[in-house]
């Protein structure tokens, strides 16, 4: 056996304008090296190569075959795209595509989330809500929508993402949709599913709704204005006060709450002090002459904090405290009991816990165990009301309010000790401002009965990465209940009705039947359209065990979460039957309490399972380095400037689709995915090394013919490479089956650069000076053709654009439709390749790439060129019997 490496190429004296030009079978395409305008020239080819029929295609024409199903996320419809959207789109498209060419019949309809306050607060100004009625508001903000869904389509598809765009796409306020959905909503109505009920719920007070854990950002820099208050007891005679006052110490970093409060909690668990004060600052309001009431453990933080000294008088168990009355620290016409509880704890303040059940979840629960009121005093708006009483009516809590109740606790001479608090709060993230917790009659789904089965069902389902299954099941664990009632216009309505007297509600398979009906004839608008006659006629009143008529009854004014609304969308996208799960959801980490939640929550309630077999999670896109994209800080990309380029090409280049969708596919998704110019520019020169090599690949295979070539005229080199090929194939396949498409791109520019370096350099020789149809470089040709195939078919999902440019100029071979779609003929055939022994091949071949990069780096590279290198291995001896000349 004899390989024969040339070191550099010994036909360099071979220019365009050579002597010898035209006795040398040079490379012939008119595949362009570089393309100028690459925005424009995408374009051009999504029509000539007809990308928006390619869904269509292979609807019908793998009607037979397995189907693979990934079921897309609805995106608000309240903005232009940004890359976040490139990168969940963009994801999705990949595997759509690399599936397409394994054969599935691909189902994707790609839909949009088209109610809620994001639409809202886009279409319509803030001065101008309280002017329009719900009619009007809702029709703004459906052409707000309607033409946000045209922008993000034409974004989409510039991306080059596959789908039926005109005719298969699904939104949230089709009739059709908002059928489906209050039928949903009936059928877990009907299984005790749903229920309302008097519940502390998120109140925004600047969008004035409900909202649901998901719609809350929580702000780790939020600054509360804390206080601590002391509660008077209003008999201290149980404890060594030597006739001073007993004063109860509690901690709230909320003041405006305690107009609300109800009862002081304490822990059962804990030991507790009666403490005198030995010395007081000016920093404090700390008296003398009282003596305190803490816990043991928080004496200490607390005397820190307050700038005091005190001595512990007497410690008892907390029991002791049980059942004691305290005047209330703003009034002595008002008592608080002090009560046990298990959420009073002495991690911070006091180890006693101001309790006010109309503000606190926690609290709402010890009300409802000591049968409290929980009657609140703060309008929608986040403003007192009347019946809060100390003229706090009309000032918001989080600013007059607040600075009123303090200055009472002072006149008082409750106040003790006031500071600024930095700590996490939630806050609205539509409007980016503070929210607080709200009794109120709303709409839940019961969460609690369906979480077991939610658990169960999650356990049959692949996450990737394999962390997102704990991170779901955590974020699941954590929800006690899911409010699904919203206090806007734009959304689907709660079809209910309250008896005006009674306020019984009437919500019945009449009912629904009737209201549905109209829905779907149009749409669910004709809830504030319709008179309640016409809403609720008559026989529907009779037929739901009713009497009277519908003058006595007042129409449900609130819509459904938007969260309920892309919740059921797998029943209307994928059906609901047995068999009604998809494939994939991919989407990002957000959505572990969002839509992935909401989505398994109603599926385990209607179909007892999960809607989908896969989850796919992927990170947030961030600036490089880590730091967050904001408009103020001046890092925000914006995804069509990066392909079409900005008004400035020198600061802002046109990259093109293929460039984006490259950058996306080798990032790694699963953690924060980082973007910035330095990165698109080696995107840029990826793409570039890709394209070169595919290249040279077709434009030496002119004349060539795959029926006449003959495997046995294969010499070790040829043989080797084709025998790397079929491993980088199976390789890529495997990457791209577990969706590591980073992977695929690394081992894709590493064989490229292998292919490029060893094979192209070697083979010159023959291809370009070899008789054209002679039986050595017809063999060439061969591993040329096979690897135009692959590599084309490994790029193809990602870079679909260099894909169908590639197969236009590729040699009309015999037999092959011309011009036909990559994506029409399959993925790459190895199996005439993999008839060929190549195992001695591999072992030769791999001892003297060895040896020929020994020789490399032993000689000058100027001198190198001097050299040939005969690497000889006698016929039936073994790799270490190498000899080189």
């Amino acid at each position: 056996m004899l390989i024969r490496f040339v070191v550099s190429s010994s036909i360099r004296f071979y220019g365009s304008k050579s002597q010898y030009s035209a006795t040398v079978l040079l490379p012939r395409t008119t595949f362009p090296t570089r393309v100028k305008d690459i925005s424009q020239h995408e374009q051009e080819l999504q029509k000539i190569c007809e990308f928006d029929d390619l869904y269509k295609w292979q609807q019908e024409a793998h009607q037979d075959n397995a189907s693979f199903t990934l079921h897309d996320g609805p995106p608000y419809a309240n903005g232009d795209v940004h890359v976040g959207h490139a990168v969940n789109k963009i994801l999705k498209d990949i595997i759509n595509r690399y599936k397409l060419l394994r054969g599935y019949r691909v189902n994707y309809r790609p839909g949009w989330d088209c109610h809620g306050l994001p639409i809202e607060i886009k279409a319509i100004k803030a001065k101008d809500f309280k002017s329009l009625g719900s009619v009007d508001i809702r029709e703004k903000a459906k052409q707000f929508a309607l033409k946000t869904i045209e922008a993000q389509t034409r974004a989409f598809k510039r991306w080059g993402v596959m789908a039926d765009w005109d005719e298969q796409c699904y939104f949230t306020f089709d009739k059709s949709y908002e059928a489906s959905e209050l039928e949903a909503f009936y059928e877990l109505y009907k299984r005790r599913l749903i229920y309302r009920d008097l519940k502390p719920v998120y109140w925004s007070p600047s969008s004035q709704t409900a909202l649901a854990e998901a719609e809350l950002e929580y702000d780790k820099n939020h600054i509360s204005r804390s206080v601590y208050v002391t509660f008077p007891l209003c008999h201290p005679t149980n404890f060594a006060a030597n006739g001073k006052n007993v004063l109860v110490l509690v901690w709230t970093t909320q003041p405006w709450t305690l107009p609300a409060n109800q009862t002081l909690c304490f822990s059962p668990n804990l030991m507790y002090s009666l403490v005198g004060v030995t010395r007081s600052s000016s920093a404090n309001r700390i008296r003398e002459d009282c003596v305190y009431v803490l816990a043991t453990s928080c004496i200490e933080d607390v005397s820190l904090l307050l700038d005091v000294e005190f001595k512990t008088l007497e410690t008892f168990p907390g029991t002791r405290l049980d059942g004691l009355e305290c005047f209330h620290p703003m009034t002595r016409h008002r008592t608080s009991r002090l009560s046990p509880s298990a959420h009073a704890t002495a991690d911070k303040g006091t180890g006693i816990v101001h309790t006010a059940p109309a503000h606190g979840v926690e609290d709402f629960d010890v009300a409802q165990k000591l049968d409290l009121p929980v009657d609140g005093h703060v309008d929608n708006s986040g403003c007192f009301m009347e019946s809060a009483g100390f003229d706090l009516a009309g000032k918001f809590i989080f600013t007059s309010g607040n600075e009123a109740v303090v200055e009472i606790l002072k006149q008082q001479n409750s106040l003790v000790f006031e500071h600024d608090y930095v700590h996490s709060y939630p806050y609205d993230w539509r409007t980016k401002k503070p929210i607080f917790i709200k009794t109120s009659r709303q709409w839940f789904i019961d969460t609690h009965q369906l979480q077991p089965k939610a658990l169960k069902a999650l356990g049959s389902v692949n996450f990737i990465p394999n962390s997102g299954k704990s991170s779901m099941m955590s974020q699941l664990k954590l929800r006690p209940y899911w409010c699904i009632s919203r206090q806007r216009s734009w959304g689907v309505p709660i079809p209910v009705f309250y008896h005006k007297e009674s306020g019984q509600v009437l919500l019945t398979e009449a009912l629904m039947r009737h209201i549905i009906s109209l829905v779907k004839r149009q749409g669910s608008d004709v809830w504030w359209t319709l008179p309640i006659s016409e809403l609720l006629p008559q026989h529907v009143i009779h037929e739901s065990g009713f009497t009277g008529c519908s003058d006595e009854f007042e129409r449900g004014g609130d819509i459904l979460d938007i969260w309920f609304d892309s919740g059921v969308s797998w029943v209307v996208v994928l059906g609901n039957g047995p068999t009604s799960k998809a494939d994939l959801y991919l989407e990002g980490k957000d959505q572990y309490n969002g839509w992935f939640q909401s989505s398994l929550l109603t599926s385990v309630g209607l179909q007892s399972g999960a809607p989908y077999h896969n989850v796919m999670v992927h990170g947030f896109t961030v600036a490089e380095g880590g730091q967050k994209m904001s408009k103020s800080l001046g890092n925000v990309v914006d995804p069509m400037v990066l392909i079409n380029g900005g008004k400035n090409k020198e600061r802002n280049p046109a990259y093109g689709a293929d460039v984006l969708r490259w950058w996306v596919a080798e990032s790694k998704v699963f953690d924060e995915i980082q973007i910035s110019d330095r990165l698109m520019k080696d995107a840029s020169a990826s793409v570039q090394k890709i394209r070169l090599c595919l290249r040279f690949l077709i434009s030496n295979l002119n004349n060539y013919e795959p029926g006449n070539a003959d495997v046995s005229n294969l010499r070790t080199i040829d043989r080797y490479f084709l025998s790397l090929l079929t491993k980088f194939v199976a390789e890529v396949s495997t990457s791209y089956n577990e969706f590591r498409f980073s992977r695929v791109c690394r081992q894709t520019l590493n064989y490229v650069t292998r292919l490029s370096s060893l094979y192209f350099s070697v083979i010159k020789d023959r291809l370009y000076c070899d008789e054209e149809r002679g039986d050595s470089r017809v063999a060439c040709q061969m591993v040329l053709h096979f690897h135009s195939e692959a590599l084309l078919k490994v790029v193809a999902p990602i870079l679909p654009h260099l894909a169908e440019e590639v197969q236009m100029f590729r040699p009309n071979f015999s037999g092959f439709p011309e011009s036909r779609s990559p994506f029409k003929d399959g993925w790459f055939n190895c199996d005439v390749i993999k008839t060929l022994d190549t195992t001695s091949v591999d072992n030769v071949m791999s001892a003297a790439l060895v040896l020929r990069d020994v020789f490399i780096s032993m000689v000058p590279s100027a001198q190198s060129l001097k050299y040939d290198v005969t690497i000889e291995l006698p016929t039936g001896s073994a790799s270490n019997n190498l000899k080189v000349t």
